[in-house]
């Protein structure tokens, strides 16, 4: 068990100004069975009213508009968790989580790694075996794919960020007819947030960051969960003005005595 003290911001910088911005985040981490929110309080700028529901997923989404003229919109959340991995999160609903889509497909380059779980009896073994593989076989290198980057194209190349190494995992597993959803959320540390798996096997759901090649623990804080990274973007929007924009976002997880 541990208390994770989070903070997250993200700044949207417009070449000049932009009207009527309608805007859907899913910044807010939520309760399960493996993390309790203690503390949670979030600030938009420019000012804006701001609902709160949830989407298909029980993830927490935020939405609103801003109708006047701006040229920045950032959202800052902090807030504090307590993380026990060793939980039990039976879930719900693992036939949604058993079929691939547009960004987790696989079609060629899948054997060595099928070829290595069938070696293996128990599902979570399984995912491990592939998970190491991947870890040694592909390069995380930033910029080198973008949000709509599938996971054939990914491993194709050999290259990519933590959204990749999901991706490709999450194909694998389902093609090994095992239940495999995709997390977005934080990682202890500073950086951005971060993306990983989590299988259902024994009953129950655990997570497998592909990245680091690890299993999840104490240290992670989960923002959403879905099919693939399109039922996880963090933030979305649309607005008018012919403008250019920059994006910067900034994660920082730190520990805190119990």
């Amino acid at each position: 068990m541990r208390k994770l003290k989070f903070h997250y911001e993200m700044q949207l910088k417009f070449s000049g100004d932009v009207i009527r911005h309608s805007f859907a985040l899913r910044c807010l981490p939520k309760e399960t069975c493996t993390q309790h929110i203690l503390q949670l309080a979030y600030t938009i700028s420019p000012h804006a009213s701001v609902s709160t529901g949830s989407d298909a997923f029980g993830n927490i989404l935020c939405s609103g508009f801003l109708e006047q003229p701006h040229d920045h919109f950032s959202f800052t959340v902090d807030g504090v968790a307590l993380t026990n991995s060793e939980n039990i999160d039976s879930g719900s609903l693992q036939h949604l989580f058993c079929y691939p889509t547009a960004q987790t497909t696989l079609t060629q380059g899948a054997a060595p790694y099928l070829a290595l779980a069938q070696e293996m009896h128990d599902p979570l073994q399984k995912a491990l075996a592939m998970s190491s593989k991947l870890y040694r076989s592909f390069t995380y290198k930033p910029n080198t794919t973008t949000t709509q980057t599938t996971a054939q194209q990914a491993l194709d190349q050999g290259t990519g960020v933590c959204q990749d190494y999901t991706h490709i995992m999450l194909a694998l597993c389902r093609l090994c007819h095992i239940p495999a959803r995709y997390v977005a959320g934080f990682m202890t540390g500073e950086g951005a947030t971060h993306a990983w798996l989590e299988i259902f096997a024994g009953g129950q759901w655990m997570g497998i960051d592909p990245t680091n090649n690890r299993i999840v623990d104490d240290q992670y804080i989960k923002l959403s969960e879905g099919r693939d990274a399109s039922d996880c973007i963090i933030d979305k929007g649309v607005f008018f003005g012919n403008v250019s924009q920059s994006q910067s976002v900034l994660v920082r997880v730190t520990q805190e005595a119990l």
